[in-house]
């Protein structure tokens, strides 16, 4: 199995690539600075690391070639009540990978797994002590993750949107909660890589659906 990375170089692709690569996955990840991936040489030894920019469809071209999964982990960095990074990459990346795979007319085309949000069309996934949060400092972001989440909807490819609750730089626990409608607080980023794998990937689950993940 081949799984392309968009978004691999930090955060839950991060956590995604260095957790596939102990189970024997072939892992073509795209990265602007191949220098300074913050990956270990006998962990790029075993990863295909394509230079260039998700923001340049010829790039993502090159990175999903041949890929049977493409996982989008791409967005803003949101840590605590700070915003940084680039706000809206997501909906621009999207674009170019549907473009992609359909120009290039494969008998099979990728499955799109999409690192989105809480809170992304509808608060039923947020607490309630949550919400005004979400709807103030996580209104922009989110409006570019809705984009990208219609256009992969109305893109007719299989997909799914792994919709995490406030992510933090914790621990892999392996003890969440994940399903369409769950609603929770937190969760960290490496059990949300980990959900990724084994149940979206290795287990082929939650196929064109949206599953929720917290703790």
């Amino acid at each position: 199995m081949r799984v392309a990375v968009l978004g691999a170089s930090r955060n839950t692709g991060k956590a995604f690539v260095e957790q596939a690569i102990e189970k024997d996955i072939q892992i073509t990840i795209l990265a602007r600075s191949p220098d300074k991936l913050p990956f270990t040489e006998e962990q790029l030894s075993k990863i295909q690391v394509i230079k260039g920019d998700a923001l340049v469809k010829e790039d993502v071209a090159r990175t999903i070639e041949g890929a049977d999964i493409v996982i989008c982990s791409l967005g803003a960095k949101i840590e605590g009540l700070s915003i940084s990074g680039d706000i809206g990459v997501e909906e621009t990346g999207i674009k170019h990978l549907i473009e992609t795979i359909k120009e290039a007319k494969a008998p099979t085309a990728p499955r799109l797994i999409m690192v989105s949000s809480t809170g992304v069309n509808g608060n039923y996934d947020v607490p309630y002590v949550f919400r005004p949060f979400y709807s103030v400092l996580l209104a922009k972001p989110h409006q570019h993750k809705e984009v990208a989440e219609k256009a992969i909807k109305e893109s007719g490819l299989a997909y799914t949107l792994v919709r995490p609750a406030l992510l933090t730089s914790g621990k892999l626990t392996k003890k969440y909660r994940a399903d369409v409608g769950v609603c929770g607080y937190t969760v960290s980023r490496n059990d949300v890589a980990h959900f990724i794998l084994e149940q979206c990937v290795l287990e082929n689950k939650f196929i064109n659906a949206s599953p929720s993940i917290a703790y």
